[in-house]
């Protein structure tokens, strides 16, 4: 981009900062979208410990949250089912064994999602990264 060691544009200064402040604004959304990935996929796993510690000891109680940072111990009255959102606020009842298979297939859907994410963000940061330096040479340039 920056070809000419004698003349620096200007207009490709510019062209060049865009790009980079375009950079910057898709890794942050992806970063955001990497974060809202995990936590869903650690909600999953966390279900899925809960659905097992209910199956082995279907006497104890368990915390409900209720929202605002309130909880309250409960005993589960169906503890061999569960009802499992499976997409477009659809709920179906199964069983135990089934909805811990499902959530952790699920988990492993958003584990390969995030690594997918992750790729894109690293080769994101690389251009980014060489147009910072093709600024700076062209801002160096300028200056000599």
């Amino acid at each position: 981009m920056v070809s000419n060691l004698e003349k620096v544009d200007p207009r490709e200064v510019q062209m060049l900062q865009q790009y980079l402040n375009e950079f910057g604004q898709e890794i942050e959304a992806y970063s955001a979208q990497l974060q809202m990935i995990e936590q869903r996929r650690l909600e999953s796993l966390t279900a899925v410990d809960t659905i097992n510690t209910i199956k082995e000891n279907p006497e104890n109680p368990v915390l409900l949250q209720l929202g605002g940072g309130a909880s309250i111990k409960v005993k589960p009255v169906e503890n061999d089912k569960v009802l499992l959102n499976i997409g477009s606020d659809i709920v179906v009842k199964h069983t135990c064994d089934y909805s811990a298979s499902y959530l952790n297939d699920r988990a492993k859907e958003m584990e390969a999602l995030e690594k997918k994410i992750t790729e894109s963000i690293s080769q994101m940061q690389k251009k980014a990264n060489d147009i910072a330096k093709k600024l700076d040479a062209a801002y160096k340039q300028m200056k000599a």
